[in-house]
């Protein structure tokens, strides 16, 4: 892991997180204060003070407005099915081990539980999951990767990861849906404070990989991936 968190490290260093831009919807359920001014400020101070709000509420409104609004999963809808997923997927976080149902909804789910406990958990993002695993292939001996979730970015379904890993012919698998989400927030939870400082929250290295998917990962790949097709005429 030494080369991973060097070039992490580095990455911190060119990449500003300060730079970080979400949009905080309007309809937010707590207050951001104005000095709060950046984007990377309100989203801090909303995974700070988030918490005693969302824990809460038994009527999942703040789950959802967490899952649709602020993260723009407008496709998962307030019903039954969902509410059970909900509440199911809040049974199993303590246990450790997700059913393939929740984990097929990963990308909403995980960020509830990244609001409710954000110094334990963090987002199970399709961007984070293309980063993170580009560089545990590319700088450590880890080939039991993370499966990652499907996403909307269009820079990045320009080159499917699976498909250069093959290319390259070296042996990869992918974690179980049963133990992925957490064993990717432990490996998140140590390498946090190894980038950022001791007592840096774990949301801080997931808005990192998050920012560098579409433009480093994605320059990192251009320019050190060429495949030469040879001629079966």
């Amino acid at each position: 892991m030494e080369k991973l968190v060097k070039k992490l490290n580095h990455i911190s260093e060119s990449v500003h997180l300060e730079d970080f831009e979400w949009e905080i919807p309007s309809n937010c359920p707590i207050e951001i204060p104005l000095s709060s001014s950046s984007g990377y400020e309100k989203n801090v101070y909303l995974k700070d003070n988030f918490h005693q709000h969302i824990s809460n509420d038994e009527g999942l409104s703040s789950h959802y407005w967490v899952i649709q609004e602020w993260g723009g999963i407008g496709s998962f809808k307030k019903n039954v099915r969902n509410d059970k997923r909900i509440n199911k997927f809040m049974q199993e976080l303590p246990k450790e081990r997700l059913t393939k149902d929740s984990f097929s909804c990963i990308s909403s789910l995980s960020k509830v539980a990244s609001f409710i406990e954000p110094e334990k958990y963090v987002i199970y993002d399709s961007r984070v999951i293309y980063s993170l695993n580009w560089l545990l292939f590319n700088l450590t001996d880890e080939k039991s990767l993370f499966p990652q979730p499907a996403g909307r970015s269009a820079s990045l379904a320009k080159y499917d990861m699976q498909t250069i890993f093959r290319l390259t012919k070296q042996e990869v698998t992918y974690r179980s849906y049963n133990v992925a989400f957490h064993e990717y927030c432990q490996l998140i939870r140590m390498l946090a404070p190894l980038i950022f400082g001791k007592g840096s929250e774990p949301y801080k290295l997931e808005m990192l990989l998050f920012m560098i998917a579409p433009t480093w990962v994605i320059n990192n790949i251009e320019s050190s991936v060429s495949i030469k097709i040879a001629s079966f005429a």
